[in-house]
């Protein structure tokens, strides 16, 4: 690639960057320019005329690349509306990476064609979409009820936990709001069972999914953030995942492990991946020095996603099961013992 070809690119797509945006082409010949670079790995098309440095494009995650799309399809497409999981990310919900494979774009039944290869449809009656974050979206209330509906359980509770944290609001606030927006749509039951089970002091949507998995396997739900106070460090405030409450008034502490935690700058604040863990090993060791704490079980997305594994992890630990749930879960759509359909995803 020329020097000034190379230039030129890296001007354009540096500025993209800085909106956390894809590169729109304004002429078939950038075009042209653009997948010239393709060719030499330079440069990568994630949609069609959307296009991003290769190198800047495989350090975000999934969530980071959903955000970047809508906002140059935005530019593309004035008129899109962004609906369903893709505006559940620029709402800034936990939507699992599964859901994010296509742009999900708001469309009514007339208007309904034809899927393209990057986007999927939702149809959607009576929304004229409200701006945020420079884009169009389905409103807040429209687009967890959408979510809702199109998820599997484990990710719906991820979601609506983000939902009632990002929005302040209590469960029959938010079921309030659905209920406006969604009360015709399909899968409303299903929204109004799955309310009682939100929680909004799940800090990550891998810590909802574990206790989504808890749910569905049957096991005692855990206290959530409970705070605890070690004697090797009385003035700290020690808040844990996940806590059980055992005989003697003593807690087994749940803790969730995940790659954000060693790798999210935010989270590590200036520190090495060796500091990070070694922080979490002093930390853990003083978590068990508290008189009230049994024992400290560590596990990760892996573990959860293994059911049979996990529920012998938390039992060999001494975590009650509660069949009790199991009528709840059933009706927010979780599966105990035998699957059940999910529902099928709009479009």
């Amino acid at each position: 690639m020329k020097h000034r070809t190379r230039a030129w690119i890296d001007n354009r797509l540096s500025a993209s960057e800085e909106k956390a945006s894809c590169y729109v082409p304004h002429t078939k010949k950038e075009q042209k320019r653009l997948r010239r670079a393709m060719q030499e790995g330079y440069v990568v098309e994630v949609a069609p005329t959307l296009f991003a440095r290769a190198s800047y494009w495989s350090s975000l995650r999934s969530p980071s690349r959903m955000r970047h799309k809508i906002l140059g399809l935005q530019e593309l497409h004035p008129n899109w509306i962004f609906a369903g999981p893709s505006a559940g990310v620029a709402w800034g919900l936990a939507v699992s990476n599964r859901y994010l494979d296509k742009v999900w774009v708001a469309t009514t039944r007339r208007a309904h064609g034809k899927e393209l290869s990057f986007r999927r449809d939702v149809i959607v009656s009576h929304d004229e979409g409200e701006m945020n974050a420079g884009v169009r979206l389905t409103s807040f209330a429209r687009t967890v009820g959408d979510c809702l509906r199109i998820m599997d359980f484990r990710s719906g509770l991820a979601l609506l936990d983000s939902a009632l944290r990002v929005s302040l609001k209590t469960g029959d606030e938010l079921m309030g709001m659905l209920e406006q927006a969604c009360r015709r749509m399909p899968g409303f039951k299903r929204m109004r069972a799955m309310m009682p089970l939100g929680d909004a002091r799940a800090e990550s949507g891998g810590e909802s999914i574990a206790r989504a998995t808890m749910l569905e396997l049957g096991l005692a739900l855990p206290d959530l953030q409970r705070v605890f106070h070690s004697p090797l460090a009385p003035e700290i405030d020690y808040r844990v995942d996940f806590a059980w409450e055992m005989p003697g008034g003593v807690h087994l502490v749940g803790e969730m492990d995940g790659i954000e935690k060693y790798e999210n700058p935010a989270m590590t604040a200036g520190r090495s991946i060796s500091q990070v863990i070694d922080d979490e090993h002093r930390r853990q060791t003083h978590i068990e020095a508290c008189p009230d704490v049994l024992r400290v079980v560590r596990f990760g997305f892996a573990d959860v996603m293994r059911d049979q594994a996990f529920l012998s992890l938390l039992t060999g630990c001494g975590v009650q099961r509660n069949f009790e749930m199991d009528a709840q879960v059933l009706a927010a759509g979780g599966v105990l013992r035998c699957r059940v359909p999910q529902l099928r995803r709009c479009g």
